[in-house]
């Protein structure tokens, strides 16, 4: 009880002389509490915005997923086995050589010396993440992978053109290493990276399913520079740099429904290819199914220029008296107006559906068609590909010439083949190929140094 007492006045004294202290100088107390709260929030923000300086955000626009990033995303975290050259031709890259079977069904790769993943650990063929649909894959040793297809396929090696990631890690072999990435079901929002090398700056990449919500992520300066099909609304903005290139790895395209009974008219589908004016068009303009730039590609093909009597002519023969239907999602709808505008003009009756995605069933298309990096289309165009030839098309000569063109292990009888089919394919107009979009980069200046400090495309 004693002791109990003695506590007891003592906490009663200094909770007395605490409580006077505090009234005695409580007006300096504030101040003092105050500039620590203040010095501590500017500490924040100044440490958030040097952070921050360092820091590159991309903006892209699309749906992707972990299988299709865009290609130079890639190259900053990590290699692939087999890369292209701008011609659309194989070269190694992790790869420092492979060898093929006659029969065209086996494919060993070859690991180069001294490669290392994002852990320091040697790349080994073991370690490989690498699943491709109906291929056995075998590591035959640390240096050797065998690839054993169900049917030859010439083109194969391009197919090893994608990441390659330790297997169960997103360790890589590029000069950064994704720390996060953000998905919405199978959709990928938002990749975070950071350097192997310190002077390097961080990346973040975001995603953005339309063009409209990367043009307002830019305007607030979420993203520092996006790549764009539309830069007129930043034309006047002097604190933006604008770069215009073409994307020959996407086309412009009007695909016909040939089994539609309108659109198997080959004359219809011949003036209503005459028929579009391609004057004002935002692109390169094309002719063929393949990139001019592949080696593949035929400069000697038949050409739609701009001609609404020879349109007429052929509309005449076609005797096509119902009205048409050209289907196209928001992007491409002033593209898809002016087309039908043009097809009024020569007597077609024609009407535009905007779609939310690409439909399955049209009668006119028109769409963004992705361009592989070999010329085999078999899968757009053979006749017997009943869920990725949209256009329902069906030509005996153009599935052979697609049948030997992917078998053939000879170059210059695939470019002869291939030649031939993209000569037969264009007569006979199963689509109206248009452009190859402009695309614009469009980025802050003040962010111009931290960007040109990416690692760009290597010359393997």
């Amino acid at each position: 009880m004693y002791f109990a007492n003695i506590s007891l006045r003592r906490f009663r004294f200094w909770w007395r002389l605490s409580t006077a202290y505090l009234t005695k100088y409580r007006l300096w107390i504030i101040v003092i509490i105050l500039v620590l709260t203040t010095i501590l929030v500017t500490i924040g923000k100044i440490w958030t915005n040097v952070s921050r300086s360092n820091l590159i955000s991309m903006g892209y626009v699309g749906v992707y997923t972990l299988e299709n990033i865009p290609a130079e995303i890639l190259y900053l975290v990590t290699d692939p086995l087999i890369v292209t050259d701008p011609a659309g031709k194989p070269k190694g890259a992790l790869a420092s050589h492979w060898t093929v079977s006659e029969d065209g069904k086996n494919y060993v790769v070859f690991l180069k010396d001294n490669l290392s993943w994002h852990d320091v650990s040697e790349v080994s063929a073991k370690d490989l993440s690498i699943a491709i649909q109906g291929v056995q894959i075998t590591a035959l040793n640390n240096k050797a992978i065998e690839f054993k297809l169900p049917n030859p396929i010439a083109s194969f090696p391009l197919i090893l053109n994608k990441p390659v990631f330790k297997s169960k890690t997103f360790y890589g072999t590029g000069e950064f290493r994704i720390v996060n990435i953000e998905k919405i079901g199978d959709s990928v929002k938002k990749i975070s990276l950071v350097p192997k090398n310190k002077q390097l700056p961080k990346v973040e990449i975001k995603f953005y399913d339309r063009q409209e919500q990367a043009l307002n992520a830019l305007q607030i300066g979420e993203i520092k520079t996006a790549s764009l099909t539309n830069s007129a609304f930043f034309e006047n903005w002097p604190n933006l740099e604008v770069e215009k290139s073409t994307d020959f790895g996407e086309e412009i395209v009007i695909f016909f429904d040939n089994n539609d009974k309108i659109f198997s008219s080959k004359e219809l589908r011949q003036a209503l290819t005459y028929a579009i004016n391609r004057e004002n068009l935002e692109g390169h303009l094309s002719d063929s199914p393949v990139s001019p730039n592949s080696w593949a590609y035929n400069d000697s093909l038949k050409r739609y220029e701009y001609n609404p009597a020879k349109a007429r002519e052929l509309l005449s023969k076609a005797q096509i008296q119902q009205k048409i239907v050209l289907s196209t999602t928001e992007d491409l709808k002033n593209l898809a107006e002016n087309i039908a505008e043009d097809w009024r003009s020569i007597g077609v009756d024609c009407e535009v559906k905007i779609e939310k995605e690409i439909p399955s069933n049209f009668q006119a298309l028109l769409a963004v068609q992705k361009l592989g990096q070999d010329p085999d289309q078999y899968s757009l165009w053979h006749s017997t590909q009943t869920k990725t030839n949209i256009t329902r098309y069906k030509n005996v000569k153009i599935d052979k010439l697609l049948e030997d063109g992917r078998v053939t292990q000879d170059e210059a009888k695939r470019k002869e083949l291939y030649a031939d089919f993209q000569r037969f394919l264009t007569e006979d107009a199963p689509a109206a190929f248009l452009y190859h979009p402009y695309k614009y980069r469009v980025t802050y200046k003040n962010a111009k140094r931290l960007l040109s400090k990416l690692p760009k495309e290597k010359n393997f």
